[in-house]
């Protein structure tokens, strides 16, 4: 059964691409500040745009597009064999927002109904997770998004001036993790969005399900310490252990 449903989600995927319905956008501009040209850090020896590109094809999804303003990310795309979008300046400044990306690239795409957003600095992503989210957009019932979330049992509290006071938990029963479900966070791995959704400058709406992530899968690569930490994790085994 695990097999049959395995292979009619490839059907899917497969199928949408046939129509050019779904596409892959990975958004990697060059002037991250925090760790110079991060997308072409490496992990494990393979740069994190190189392992995003390789998820997303191991997922069924082979009409992938990398949206850069940098030659050097325009040319490790491009040894992978990935076609290239040029980013206009305005869409990979410091400030701009993922959105504007993704306007910017389906407006050349009008065959383009479903977008699948990757974060390349998510090195840990499982091609079967991504595949499973795209599945959801459309089973069992039909939704307008589906994004990456790691359950937390972290309790959470809000800063008044130099008050505080709980977000999600009551201090008079504060909650055992096997007494409640937790929360959800984004970890902003992927996100897949109808067209109709970016086009009004949104990503989500009330009509969106999580695929839900584990341990290492949502470590996100922002710092060099976060390098490090995904190296370790790569070296020592630890990444699939902890993203199951």
């Amino acid at each position: 059964m695990r097999v049959f449903v395995r292979v009619l989600s490839l059907f899917l995927i497969c199928s949408a691409q046939v129509f050019g319905r779904t596409a892959v956008l990975i958004l990697a501009r060059g002037g991250s500040k925090g760790v110079r040209l991060k997308n072409l850090q490496t992990v494990g020896g393979l740069s994190l745009l190189s392992r995003a590109i390789k998820t997303s094809k191991e997922a069924g999804l082979h009409d992938v597009t990398v949206s850069t303003d940098h030659p050097l990310i325009a040319l490790e795309a491009l040894k992978t064999g990935t076609a290239i979008f040029r980013r206009s300046h305005i869409t990979a400044v410091d400030w701009a927002p993922s959105i504007w990306g993704a306007a910017e690239f389906i407006s050349r795409r009008p065959e383009v109904t479903v977008l699948v957003l990757i974060q390349a600095t998510s090195p840990f992503l499982k091609s079967k997770r991504l595949e499973d989210a795209v599945r959801k957009l459309n089973l069992p019932i039909a939704y307008d998004c589906v994004f990456s979330a790691l359950r937390s049992y972290k309790l959470r509290w809000h800063q008044h001036g130099n008050t505080f006071s709980p977000i999600n938990f009551d201090i008079h029963a504060r909650p055992r993790r096997q007494d409640w479900n937790g929360n959800l966070i984004e970890t902003g791995a992927f996100y897949i969005s109808r067209r109709h959704l970016i086009e009004n400058g949104l990503f989500q709406n009330n009509n969106c399900t999580i695929e839900e992530v584990f341990g290492a899968e949502s470590l996100e690569v922002d710092t060099y310490y976060d390098l490090q930490v995904a190296n370790a994790l790569l070296r020592s085994n630890l990444a699939d252990v902890l993203g199951n």
